[in-house]
């Protein structure tokens, strides 16, 4: 978006003027930013069973890795867009995320944040092989009142080092990389799903939700989820 662009660009030239201000040397911020096309991209790709996917990035800000150049931005950070994108996991193809402009350099992911996904499978086999595998939809509205619907990350205290990135010199794109079926795999493992008997229900026992654990989702999160 030209609009996130300019704001990044906007705290760059801050940032160099506050290196003059300083009498530090300009090399310390890189080389000069260059413009990024940066996509959401799905590798590898696959929602398995479910025909709708999605989960939605709410944020992601960042600084420069090294501690002197994250310094002089301050209170500031830089984001790579300033909306929600809707992450759609069954495509096959990467898509466009933002346009932003960066100097040369390594950079670090400071806060990060999802919201749970949500899975609809539209052609539920008859014959499911595990107790997940029998439910059509997982969007989190089972087990009541368990699965919070945002998850956000902040470095520190969490560790995001994950998310670490380098920009070399004539880069032009950047990749939000997300292990589609990693990700829905460590969702699923996430819940405690019991055949419960259901008398008189179109199926008994009936696939339920007990439990949902939101720590071991949010570990699944930052392992399927890369930049590069």
């Amino acid at each position: 978006m030209r609009s996130s662009a300019l704001h990044v660009l906007y705290v760059v030239v801050l940032a160099l003027a506050a290196v003059v201000a300083t009498d530090c040397s300009h090399e310390t911020l890189g080389s000069g930013s260059q413009d990024l096309n940066m996509t959401y991209t799905p590798s590898p790709a696959g929602a398995g069973r479910f025909e709708r996917a999605t989960f939605n990035v709410a944020t992601i800000q960042l600084l420069p890795a090294d501690p002197a150049e994250a310094a002089i931005y301050g209170t500031e950070r830089l984001q790579f867009r300033f909306s929600p994108f809707a992450a759609n996991l069954t495509l096959t193809e990467a898509v466009p995320f933002s346009q932003i402009a960066l100097s040369t350099g390594t950079y670090r992911v400071t806060r990060i944040e999802f919201t749970r996904l949500v899975l609809v499978d539209e052609d539920l086999a008859p014959n499911p092989a595990t107790c997940m595998d029998g439910l059509a939809v997982v969007d989190g509205t089972k087990p009541p009142g368990q699965v919070p619907l945002r998850y956000l990350f902040d470095d520190p205290p969490d560790n995001l080092s994950r998310l670490t990135f380098t920009i070399q010199p004539g880069q032009t794109t950047l990749a939000l990389t997300v292990d589609v079926p990693g990700l829905i795999a460590g969702y699923e493992s996430s819940f405690t799903c019991l055949l419960v008997p259901c008398p008189g229900c179109p199926v008994n026992p009936k696939p339920t939700l007990t439990a949902f654990n939101a720590t071991t989702f949010k570990a699944a999160l930052l392992a399927n989820i890369t930049i590069k």
